[in-house]
């Protein structure tokens, strides 16, 4: 099938990838200039249709450094669809197929797998398909929870929850999924235990020649312990596995933070390295692992496309009402006939006095003639012409919110406006960022004005599992961005100093490059 030009407003680049609703598209998103996922829905029932919105409005309830961001929703042509941001690296099933990924390269993916289920869980949200296949972790070893198609909402029951069951994948589905039970948060930790005993022993706990097969081990057997398959686990990370792993819910973990907790453990004891070198080590470590993949990694994700590059027409250009006429302007209209009308009344008044005293008046005394009655009829004033207006076309980047001489035009990247000849003022305002006044001469010769400020990124900047936020100050380059933690703060991109200080607790300290339009996230502890 062809991949359509265009869905909304998305240019469409490529398809790179089929699921059960639809067909997922890399696309181009002219306004803001980025790449992004966008997935369609190709469901024709009710149902199912209903689950694609369903996964829309969860995933994009959950804006976390760890969980794919949702950026937009609509409907194309009767065709649903949600953009996403585009993700590099690799998905974790496609990673450990490819290379043999070290215990502290599965720790640290393991552990921000827990972060980012520990936040859905606290939004009332499990995700209910927790695998390698929804785990993406990208070229700087960031780790991001994918695909709430299937998740539920602890806060609102629904019917469409039933058949949830069938959507999973069987070898990582819960005992409580298959029996038909109620579901929390438990159930992605079990989930979760299946993956790490995958990613440790190189093959599932539970795998049969059939579903049937695999659903009876899930509720009966328990599983092969994980260092009989791989003597080098260490036994705490077998314990940990185990409990995860557990039949009945009530002997896992009680919650993912507990279990995340307990993997840091794990990682802590591999090595003596304070807590902030083994974060940055093992963050090291899986970008190690992705640089030694078998194909080249997908970076061409900021290159823009010749749409992109045309500047939008979408907005209308002012439009600048004519003038209602002033007192003023009233005034020179009338003036001069008030004169006229003055002077023909003083001659009138005088021919009559001059006929009613005729003979009374001296023989050759001439009599005078008032002023008034020579005066003709005032000349019009000669109209002054109002300021000379030119069109113009204004370019903004990045795309800002404009004021030009107090009057708004809300969010512009490209428009036409009229101005008048001469000098004015043009605020250029992105919230959370940065102000700019430019002051701008207008000619008869004027027809473009190009703004700019400098690109931006997103930084955002979490505690680690356990560390207090109480007191802690997040800074950046000496300018303090606030408490932690700072959540997609808008920074100008390139190379920064980041420092964290929790007083009497010691900081934290490293050096992060903003890319243009890229998001940074960060988890930090005291070193």
């Amino acid at each position: 099938m062809t991949a359509p030009k265009r869905i909304g407003k998305y240019e469409i680049a490529d398809q790179i990838g089929v699921g059960g609703f639809g067909v997922v598209y890399k696309a181009w998103d002219p306004y803001i200039q980025r790449w992004v996922a966008l997935k369609t829905c190709a469901a024709t029932d009710e149902e199912a249709t209903q689950r694609f919105f369903r996964e829309a409005q969860l995933a994009g309830a959950l804006q976390h450094p760890n969980i794919t961001l949702i950026f937009d929703f609509g409907i194309d042509d009767g065709t649903p669809y949600f953009v996403q941001e585009f993700l590099s690296g690799k998905d974790l099933d496609e990673l450990v197929e490819h290379t043999q990924l070290s215990f502290e390269g599965i720790l640290a993916i393991l552990i921000q797998v827990c972060v980012g289920l520990e936040f859905a869980h606290s939004r009332g949200i499990v995700h209910r398909d927790i695998k390698p296949a929804n785990v993406r972790v990208l070229e700087d070893g960031t780790v991001k929870i994918m695909d709430f198609g299937i998740a539920k909402s602890l806060q609102a029951e629904s019917s469409l929850t039933q058949t949830g069951v069938a959507l999973g994948t069987a070898g990582y589905l819960a005992p409580e999924q298959l029996s038909g039970k109620p579901l929390d948060s438990r159930t992605d930790i079990f989930s979760l235990g299946v993956m790490a005993y995958e990613l440790i022993a190189g093959t599932r706990p539970f795998a049969g020649p059939n579903i049937s097969n695999v659903i009876y081990q899930i509720l009966h057997q328990d599983p092969v312990a994980p260092r009989q398959r791989n003597s080098r686990c260490p036994e705490r990370l077998e314990r940990a596995i185990l409990k995860a792993l557990a039949k009945d819910p009530d002997e896992r973990w009680p919650t993912v933070r507990d279990a995340g907790q307990e993997l840091k453990e794990v990682l802590a004891s591999l090595s003596g390295r304070t807590q902030a070198q083994r974060t940055e080590t093992t963050t090291a470590l899986v970008r190690g692992e992705l640089a030694r993949l078998a194909g080249r990694p997908s970076r061409n994700l900021t290159a823009p496309t010749q749409l992109a590059a045309r500047p939008l027409d979408h907005l209308p250009a002012e439009h600048v009402p004519p003038k209602e006429p002033t007192k003023r302007g009233l005034l020179w209209v009338l003036a001069p006939l008030t004169v006229v009308a003055v002077a023909v009344l003083a001659w009138l008044a005088f021919r009559g006095i001059a006929e009613n005293s005729v003979a009374d008046t001296p023989a050759g005394r001439s009599i005078p003639i008032p002023a008034t009655a020579v005066l003709g009829p005032s000349p019009a004033p000669i109209p002054t012409p109002g300021p000379q207006r030119v069109s113009v076309e204004l370019f903004v980047d990045p795309v800002s919110e404009i004021e030009v001489d107090g009057v708004s035009l809300g969010k512009v990247q490209s428009t036409r406006v009229d101005l008048t000849v001469g000098g004015h003022r043009i605020r250029q305002r992105i919230p959370g960022y940065r102000d700019k006044d430019h002051a701008v001469e207008v000619t008869t010769q004027t027809t473009q004005l190009k703004l700019h400020l400098p690109p931006f990124g997103l930084l955002t900047v979490v505690n680690d599992f356990g560390v207090p936020v109480q007191g802690a100050r997040v800074y950046l380059d000496d300018e303090e961005l606030g408490a932690l933690p700072v959540k997609d703060r808008k920074v100008p991109a390139g190379v920064h100093t980041l420092v964290i200080n929790w007083p009497g607790r010691g900081e934290y300290r490293e050096q992060v490059e903003i890319p243009p339009g890229g998001s940074v996230p960060r988890i930090v502890a005291p070193q």
